[in-house]
C-alpha cells in the first residue's frame, strides 16, 4: 500500500483550491471596483485599474488550473 494520494484525490485538491482562489481574487477586484464606483476620485479609479491589472494574469492563471483539475476529476471519476 502506498502513502501516495490517488490521482483522483490529487486533482479534486487541485479543482477546489483554484476555484477557491478564483473566487477570492475575483471578489478582491470587484471591492476594489465597487470602492472606486462610490468614490468617484480618479485615486480610487487609478487604484482600481491596478487591481484589475493584477487579478488579471492571476486570474487566467487559476481558471486554468481550474480547467485541469476539472478535466482530471471528470476522467478519473468512478463508472458505476
Amino acid at each position: 500500500m502506498s502513502d501516495l494520494p490517488s490521482p483522483s484525490r490529487l486533482f479534486r485538491g487541485l479543482t477546489l483550491l483554484s476555484v477557491g482562489g478564483l473566487v477570492l481574487v475575483v471578489l478582491g477586484a470587484a471591492t476594489v471596483a465597487i470602492l472606486a464606483e462610490f468614490a468617484k476620485t480618479w485615486r480610487w479609479y487609478f487604484r482600481m485599474e491596478q487591481a484589475m491589472a493584477l487579478a488579471t494574469p492571476v486570474t487566467l492563471v487559476l481558471l486554468g488550473l481550474s480547467l485541469v483539475g476539472l478535466i482530471g476529476v471528470v476522467a478519473l471519476a468512478d463508472r458505476t
